[in-house]
């Protein structure tokens, strides 16, 4: 017993840790010091807001303004794939056709093109590549319009819901459900968009004329992003569109889980040609310098030799953004950083900052077991239980978290909640109660407390225990207590008819004499 208490109390003690790389814990995830990976980023950080997560704890290690609304350009592409994805039957194999609306609309907006003409006709596939890869506005748009067409023309199975909406009634199937056509052609004259009203089409705000970008906003809703709101399925700048590092990360885990989204985010070149036009075979390259090994007109190398993708955006407004993903010895790190200036500068802060965070976290962050199972964490009083006064509670599973390798154990404090004490029987690996293991003041884990042996319960104690409340208990004290009055006052009654009988007695001899 000395020994669980001395065990105990090292888990309990805490120390003030002043670690290198800035490895103590923050109110979410672990401080770093960028001042320590100032030879690759002599200038950082850069960025206006951050998250960092640990894909295989799903831990975040790095948070700055986390939540934060910012626009997020292209990144906006990363929702525009998920989807895409999931509304558009059988993505791979359907045969999408450029619309002339697609160039219009984008026409003077200063958007990044993927290479291709009006007319041609590509698979779904083949559209998300060229949207995620080089980056194609057209291509988001693309994709967008002909989800409309379907929800237009009832494809979708949602064609009973336009009677609520702006778009009921058009023969124009490419003008369904806000195609993002000028105000001419929208349907019902959808006074949904303020730009719309004064009859000035805004290439930057489909809301209330586009289905597409209704399912977007409804999906960041379904995913618990609370801080972002889409009006465009491209990025463009417009003050309603915004998002956050943390839903950024969030969004992104999700697509993650597509089928395709890691094998297209992590193309640094890809061929494609129309279909049925091999002569115009071309070649789209990714705008993520992460991924490519050459240097930028800024003389930075951003190249890291552990990234796999992910998406890229900038505008004016947004700066550069990016959400990055790498990999090295088993783990997988996904980082958002959001609004690295770009305005009168050709860095890329955003790559140099993400680069910094994963050559920390993969250098100085490891899973640790915090608690394996059958460690003895806490003891309970134990009733009923023969020659056996406390019950021994041990993990009853094995807890692994994210932290700085050089975090010694002592740091890692264990909370218990358990209940007053427990009674015989007792079944080994019977939850018992809770732990809670916390370092530097934020909880890392919990994990259950089970018994860690089997403890029959003794007949007699429980009797004697049992014999012992009942006498103790304050009903059975009032009514000894009522019987002792009673008794007290049948002895006194006793007492003076006695007395009195007696000197009935004495009258009596009295009167003989």
């Amino acid at each position: 017993m000395k020994r669980v208490k001395r065990i105990a109390a090292s888990l309990l003690a805490v120390l003030c840790l002043t670690m290198a790389w800035g490895v103590s814990a923050s109110a979410e995830g672990f401080d770093y010091g960028w001042d320590n990976d100032k030879d690759n980023n002599p200038n950082g950080p850069h960025c206006k807001a951050y998250l960092m997560l640990n894909l295989d704890t799903d831990t975040v290690v790095y948070a700055d303004n986390a939540d934060e609304q910012l626009p997020m350009a292209s990144l906006t592409k990363i929702m525009t794939y998920i989807v895409a994805y999931e509304t558009i039957p059988d993505i791979e194999n359907t045969e999408i056709t450029i619309p002339q609306s697609v160039f219009d609309e984008l026409s003077g907006t200063g958007s990044s093109m993927a290479d291709f003409d009006v007319g041609d006709t590509f698979t779904g596939e083949q559209m998300l590549y060229l949207m995620m890869v080089p980056s194609g506005n057209n291509a988001a748009l693309t994709l967008a319009k002909y989800v409309d067409q379907l929800y237009a023309s009832g494809q979708l199975g949602q064609a009973a819901s336009q009677e609520e909406g702006s778009a009921a009634g058009s023969d124009d199937p490419e003008a369904g459900a806000g195609s993002g056509e000028t105000s001419s052609s929208t349907e019902s004259g959808s006074s949904e968009s303020s730009t719309q009203t004064s009859g000035e089409f805004d290439p930057t705000d489909y809301t209330g004329t586009s289905y597409f970008v209704q399912l977007m906003n409804e999906k960041a809703a379904e995913l618990g992003c609370t801080n972002t709101h889409f009006t465009n399925p491209h990025g463009l700048h417009n003050e309603n569109h915004y998002s956050t590092a943390r839903d950024m990360v969030t969004i992104t885990k999700y697509a993650m889980s597509l089928p395709l989204f890691t094998e297209v985010t992590g193309t640094t070149a890809y061929n494609y040609y129309p279909i049925g036009h091999p002569e115009k075979e071309k070649t789209a390259s990714t705008t993520n310098r992460l991924m490519t090994d050459w240097v930028g007109n800024d003389g930075y190398y951003y190249y890291y030799r552990y990234a796999t993708g992910i998406k890229t955006g900038s505008h004016d407004q947004a700066g550069y953004c990016i959400v990055a993903s790498a990999t090295y010895e088993g783990y997988t790190y996904v980082v958002a950083c959001l609004g690295s200036p770009s305005v009168d500068s050709d860095v890329h802060g955003e790559m140099l900052d993400s680069a910094s965070l994963f050559r920390w976290a993969f250098l100085n962050l490891e899973i640790r077991t915090v608690a394996a199972q059958g460690d003895i964490l806490a003891d309970v009083p134990l009733e009923y239980a023969w020659q056996q006064d406390r019950l021994q509670l041990v993990a009853g599973e094995n807890v692994s978290v994210m932290l700085p390798k050089n975090v010694d154990s002592s740091s890692i404090i264990v909370e218990t909640s358990v209940p007053d004490s427990v009674q015989a029987p007792v079944e080994r690996g019977e939850q018992v109660g809770t732990a809670t293991l916390s370092y530097a003041g934020e909880p890392i884990a919990t994990v259950p407390l089970v018994a860690a042996e089997s403890v029959s319960r003794s007949e007699m104690l429980s009797f004697l225990s049992q014999g012992s409340s009942v006498l103790t208990s304050p009903w059975f004290l009032i009514i000894m207590g009522v019987i002792l009055v009673l008794v007290l006052v049948y002895v006194l009654l006793i007492f003076l008819y006695r007395r009195k009988q007696k000197q009935l007695r004495r009258v009596r001899k009295y009167r003989d004499l």
